[in-house]
């Protein structure tokens, strides 16, 4: 069944729900399914991005699996008026993404959202015994830094301009695509090896410090052997992720296929490997085509992961808006990153430099 026989189907369905209902937050049930695709219509139309959440069956099978938890607030009548959910969205299962959280308007300024943080980023992984969680949080407002903050996450990374305006569209329109703040929390720290990048070996320990992270700093490699990659694009905003689990003789020639798919004016992403000892010549390849800096991600391939940026043209900075300081300085160091990359620089001006909290920044 196609996107437009889905939302034919749910236009069909949709019946107003009652305010003013008590509502009790718990796990997904099958017969939350309808409930589920409504509210993502109701919230954004039907502009999100992925198919499956406009279809109730998949709802219902993505559910029964480990890959996805949903939670719900749900009326003594079964109708569902609002949800969050925990995704496996890295290579480590062990990580999961805590997202998507909506709240129907006539159910709005009742506490739901807090609500919902607190199971979504304390109470549920503890409960299923989940490693680490993540979230990333939009930066055309705080609201949902803030309700976050409180529960213990950290800012780790900034993703610039990679989700289109029209997701958001029918509550924060604008022209601009929209930039990602990386939060993270880590509940099991286990040690990990990391090849560091020399000019950003300071700020992943700085990263490292905030999160209380234990690490083990290994020497590089020279680039061998065949890259293992997995690309993924979005044709619709051109957004290009490439996920590189090993870093190898061929890794420009697969990141020119990359740059090729996504187009002069996409946006694209490069997770590399720490645990990988090609990842700092990885990086330097990547340094010199204008590449830069984007941030840490904890245990993203079990090791750690570096996120590294190109984009076609210069952001909307002053439309980054960050909950705190650490937020801002975070936005500012990436900033600074962009124009290195811009200026045809390779590397952190002073990798040593500590300016607003952050090395570099």
């Amino acid at each position: 069944m196609g996107r437009e026989e889905l939302i034919g189907k749910l236009r069909e369905s949709h019946r107003v729900i009652e305010p003013g209902q008590d509502v009790a937050i718990e796990l997904f049930r099958p017969e939350d399914a309808l409930g589920v695709a409504l509210a993502y219509y109701a919230t954004y139309g039907d502009t999100f991005p992925l198919e499956h959440v406009y279809d109730p069956k998949e709802i219902i099978r993505r559910n029964a699996t480990d890959d996805q938890y949903t939670v719900v607030a749900r009326t003594p009548r079964g109708e569902v008026v609002g949800l969050f959910g925990l995704f496996r969205h890295a290579p480590n299962p062990g990580v999961y993404e805590a997202g998507q959280l909506m709240v129907l308007k006539s159910y709005r300024k009742r506490g739901l959202s807090t609500e919902f943080s607190l199971v979504a980023h304390d109470k549920l992984p503890k409960q299923l015994r989940i490693p680490v969680v993540f979230l990333e949080a939009v930066s055309n407002h705080t609201v949902s830094q803030r309700i976050v903050l409180p529960r213990g996450l950290a800012f780790t990374g900034l993703e610039v301009e990679c989700m289109s305006s029209g997701v958001q569209a029918k509550e924060n329109d604008g022209a601009r695509d929209i930039s990602l703040l990386l939060m993270f929390k880590v509940f099991e720290k286990t040690s990990r090896d990391v090849h560091a990048p020399e000019p950003y070996r300071t700020f992943c320990e700085t990263m490292y410090a905030e999160l209380a992270l234990p690490r083990v700093f290994s020497s590089a490699a020279a680039l061998s052997g065949d890259t293992l990659a997995s690309p993924f694009f979005i044709q619709k905003t051109g957004l290009m992720r490439l996920t590189v689990t090993r870093a190898g003789r061929d890794f420009g020639a697969v990141v020119s296929a990359a740059e090729a798919k996504a187009g002069p004016q996409g946006v694209l992403q490069i997770f590399l490997n720490l645990g990988d000892a090609a990842a700092p010549p990885a990086v330097e390849l990547l340094l010199a085509r204008g590449y830069f800096l984007a941030g840490l991600l904890p245990y993203w391939f079990g090791a750690d992961g570096l996120l590294l940026q190109k984009v076609g043209r210069e952001p909307d900075w002053d439309a980054i808006q960050g909950a705190d300081q650490r937020a801002a300085a975070l936005r500012d160091m990436v900033r600074e990153e962009f124009e290195r990359a811009r200026r045809g620089e390779t590397g952190l001006p002073d990798p040593a430099e500590d300016r607003d909290g952050l090395p570099g920044g």
